[in-house]
């Protein structure tokens, strides 16, 4: 590992160490799935570091991840900040109009555990645990799939192109 994917690691566990997910489960377990589904060290910083600005404003300035990341991780982490006066449809309408392959990569990355069925299981009690799966199918269906769709075929429209470097398909 780089010192840069290093350094996202330690701020993702720092950022995220009091948080826990909708399972009740640290939520630094998710930037870190997001991470191995990726492939390039630039994609896993990203990944590691995707809900940090978003969820942690007051963490580190914009001007921060700048200086410690540069202007190609930090624009696609401004992609992914969802601003929560966009709906989900819009927020993902300005990811895909962004054109921004690292940003896509990630964010297919980061629906593809948000749609992981096992994410819930370690929920005990019987009912909290159906009234979890019962707002996550909703999601996944309104929100998730959608996005997926739209998002993948930017990716294919990016590939047909040729511009920059061809883009790459998540692990799986």
């Amino acid at each position: 590992m780089s010192e840069l994917l290093d350094r996202a690691i330690a701020i993702s566990k720092d950022a995220h160490k009091d948080q826990k997910d909708k399972a009740n489960r640290p939520y630094f377990l998710h930037p870190e799935a997001v991470a191995s589904f990726v492939d390039t060290e630039e994609e896993k910083i990203v990944a590691y570091l995707h809900d940090v600005m978003e969820d942690h404003p007051d963490y580190m300035s914009e001007q921060d991840f700048r200086s410690i990341f540069g202007d190609t991780v930090t624009d696609a982490l401004l992609l992914l900040r969802h601003d929560r006066d966009d709906t989900y449809a819009e927020y993902i309408a300005k990811i895909r109009e962004s054109h921004n392959r690292l940003a896509i990569r990630v964010k297919l990355a980061d629906l593809r555990h948000n749609t992981d069925v096992s994410r819930g299981i370690t929920i005990v009690d019987p009912e909290e645990r159906a009234k979890f799966y019962a707002k996550r199918n909703e999601k996944v269906q309104t929100c998730y799939m959608p996005a997926i769709r739209s998002l993948s075929e930017e990716l294919r429209t990016l590939d047909k192109s040729g511009d920059d470097e061809p883009a790459e398909d998540t692990k799986g």
